[in-house]
């Protein structure tokens, strides 16, 4: 049992950076600002049943909201989990270590399976526990309340870890076959967050379906997911013998599931570790090209953006939901003018914005550019290679520069390829679309420098994976918040002289000040950005 809690203890160590506290300088930022998201995440969702029981009071349905509510996390935990599944259970690092160890391959399997859970019980309480305790105040609850919700608290995320193991396992699966192992895993991403934003955009509507068929939505739930049923059934007649059925199932259908794993996981681990090729290939008259170290720095900072899943879904997002907007309003024109004119506090009126379409668009795009923050993490990222880098028979201008102009590359065709949609669209006059262009450019280029600058002033070499750096650095953090403060700025300046100035003479001060900001921080980067380079080392 001691041997067995080490490998827990030094596996969670390893992979979860959340396990280890560090004693470095910087130590209190890395420990206090997860504690204050969390929190803070906490409070929302707290405050967010709380106005749901008060609702359902009235109804006396509580109970059957908080069934609802349990189905709703864990439906919630369940998609985490098959975004976590892969850097948790497949492919991870210390799988040659483990391995070579004396230790049985059940074993080892079990440490995963086991890991994966402390993870998804944590992320389940960030949304379960505020629930629970916003219910005490809306119902009479006594002891067997407490003892119910915190065995539930243990247990329910079981069955949504089963359940993304089940569907983690074929896509490992299916994707370890193909050369691009990553690809299903990015597109999850995308498809969860999404789909949040569109429930969150649809929450009134669906609170009011809810209401009206709270009781019918329970029941079905009950009859397809065993656990918020039961406990539902719980909190209102409790029961002993409920109880420990409710516990001997999750038990059970855990050590099913470690049972049944075990029979393939290893072999598609092996896969996944392997490089695959979809054809033999036969070299003839092989010519090797030249390339330029521009080059071939741009390309090395476009794989390592492309081979990092997390990179992609937390820097690249934006960049999707501005081309969604972009389709939405073409499609739906009329519903956004609605909503942008009827909504309360905004005070738009609609003749304000046909006469300056091309500041909306302007907007658009400051948002989805400060919203994209690429280069936050790419110092990071170079992680113990950095002094590889350094040695490097190149300049440290260069090796900064080719970062900005590879997020430049990502960056670029998006926001132009939109620009071009809603020109056609609004028929912008030429000289407006053309500032437009000038500012997709300008923009994207503040985000990327600050990014960067942001990035050698705190970076974070010593990571173990990438998840670390693009989430939970402080480079990253800060860079964001510049990003939002940023964009709430624009935003606040263009509404106050909107009606002061015409669009085109807006437009045309907006690319002066952007060439001066883009100016004075490529110098700040050039002078003091290369030295801060020059110091890295780890």
């Amino acid at each position: 049992m001691k041997k067995l809690y080490s490998l827990i203890r030094a596996c969670m160590t390893s992979d979860m950076k959340i396990f280890k506290i560090k004693t470095k300088k910087n130590s209190k930022t890395a420990i206090l600002l997860p504690l204050f998201i969390a929190l803070y995440l906490m409070f929302m969702v707290w405050s967010g049943a709380n106005g749901m029981f008060e609702m359902m009071m009235p109804l006396g349905i509580q109970s059957i909201m908080l069934s609802l509510l349990v189905f709703g996390i864990s439906f919630m935990t369940f998609l985490e989990g098959i975004y976590k599944i892969g850097p948790l259970v497949f492919n991870c690092k210390d799988d040659q270590l483990l391995l070579s160890l004396p230790i049985k391959k059940s074993t080892i399997l079990f440490i995963r399976v086991f890991k994966f859970y402390i993870f998804e019980l944590l992320f389940n309480s960030l949304f379960l526990l505020p629930v629970m305790v916003a219910y005490i105040r809306w119902d009479n609850v006594d002891f067997t309340y407490y003892l119910t919700s915190l065995i539930m608290l243990l247990l329910l995320p079981i069955v949504p870890i089963v359940l993304s193991l089940i569907v983690g396992t074929f896509t490992s699966s299916l994707t370890s076959r193909f050369k691009y192992k990553n690809a299903a895993q990015i597109i999850l991403s995308m498809a969860l967050v999404l789909g949040i934003i569109l429930m969150s955009y649809n929450s009134d509507g669906l609170l009011n379906y809810i209401m009206a068929h709270a009781t019918g939505m329970n029941d079905l739930i009950a009859k397809i997911y065993f656990p918020a049923g039961m406990y539902g059934k719980l909190i209102t007649d409790f029961s002993y013998i409920n109880l420990l059925i409710f516990i001997l199932v999750h038990i059970v259908i855990f050590a099913l599931a470690i049972i049944i794993l075990s029979k393939f996981y290893f072999k598609i681990n092996s896969r996944l570790k392997g490089v695959t090729t979809s054809k033999k290939v036969k070299f003839t008259n092989l010519i090797i090209r030249k390339r330029s170290s521009y080059y071939s720095l741009i390309k090395k900072e476009l794989n390592t953006f492309f081979k990092t899943p997390v990179f992609i879904v937390n820097a690249g997002f934006a960049l999707v939901l501005f081309l969604l907007i972009v389709i939405f309003i073409v499609i739906r024109s009329d519903s956004v003018l609605s909503m942008l004119t009827e909504t309360e506090g905004m005070n738009i009126s609609k003749d304000l914005i046909m006469n300056n379409l091309s500041i909306f668009i302007f907007i658009l795009i400051s948002a989805a550019a400060y919203m994209t923050s690429i280069t936050n993490s790419v110092i990071s990222l170079e992680g113990k290679s950095i002094n590889i880098l350094k040695s490097l028979p190149l300049k440290t201008k260069t090796i900064l520069m080719s970062k900005i102009c590879s997020s430049m590359v990502l960056t670029t065709p998006v926001l132009l390829l939109g620009d071009i949609v809603l020109f056609i669209k609004f028929r912008i006059g030429f000289i407006e679309s053309l500032l437009l262009i000038i500012l997709s450019l300008l923009i994207p280029l503040v985000s990327h420098f600050v990014g960067l600058i942001v990035n050698l002033r705190y970076p974070k070499l010593d990571w173990e994976s990438s998840t670390e750096v693009v989430k939970q650095s402080a480079s990253a953090f800060i860079a964001v918040m510049i990003g939002m403060l940023l964009l709430i700025i624009t935003i606040t300046i263009i509404t106050n002289v909107i009606e002061r100035i015409s669009s085109l003479m807006i437009l045309e001060i907006a690319v002066i000040i952007y060439l001066i900001i883009n100016a004075l921080l490529y110098l700040y980067l050039i002078n003091k950005g290369t030295k801060e380079f020059d110091k890295l080392s780890i």
